[in-house]
């Protein structure tokens, strides 16, 4: 892991932002997924 920067620019905060984004989202994808599934075939 990589130390935080004082001042990242601009550019790298957004690419941070938009990483965390898609890795929170996909957590939540995967949750409502796996939820789903057990409706389904335990339902």
């Amino acid at each position: 892991m990589q130390a935080p920067q004082k001042n990242p620019s601009q550019a790298d905060q957004k690419a941070a932002n938009r990483r965390l984004g898609l890795i929170l989202f996909s957590i939540v994808v995967v949750f409502f997924l796996g939820f789903f599934a057990k409706m389904v075939f335990l339902g």
